[in-house]
């Protein structure tokens, strides 16, 4: 009985504090994104009800140097975060806010860690609310080594 009302009591704080604990958690719909985009370089355009949402950084990225990660929309968005994951490794949390730029123009100040194992792929979580839903864009990112003998 002590087990289950502890399971209860973990279950139900996780619950709770979710929402607390992580802001882009929670239901949001997820947004498909051209085939062979990429953070960098091009960056990435995504239609979502007739509008045009541009999800872009600078043409180079590599490990440990600051960047912005640019939302540029042409409708009434509310970025919320980005989070930038590396697939099959923890990396630790590494989540940005987005500052309001001018004229529809989102800019999230980001960096990202090196991995000890060489690994230069990451995708980026992009999270923003449009009409009352949440919605999630995912972007791959590759770092370039940096000439410094990465």
């Amino acid at each position: 009985m002590i087990l289950l009302v502890l399971g209860l009591s973990i279950w139900g704080s996780e619950t709770w504090l979710r929402p607390m604990l992580d802001p882009g958690a929670g239901d949001r719909v997820m947004l498909e994104v051209p085939e062979g985009c990429e953070l960098n370089r091009a960056g990435c355009t995504v239609e979502l009800d007739g509008m045009r949402l541009v999800i872009r950084g600078p043409d180079t990225i590599p490990p440990l140097e600051d960047f912005d990660l640019i939302l540029e929309a042409q409708g009434p968005v509310e970025p919320l975060e980005v989070s930038y994951i590396m697939p099959g490794m923890d990396m630790g949390v590494n989540r940005f806010a987005f500052g309001e730029g001018a004229d529809g123009v989102w800019l999230a100040p980001s960096a990202l860690p090196l991995c000890m194992s060489g690994r230069l792929d990451w995708v980026a979580q992009v999270r923003f609310a449009y009409q009352g839903q949440a919605y999630e864009a995912r972007v791959p990112v590759l770092l370039e080594r940096s000439v410094r003998g990465m």
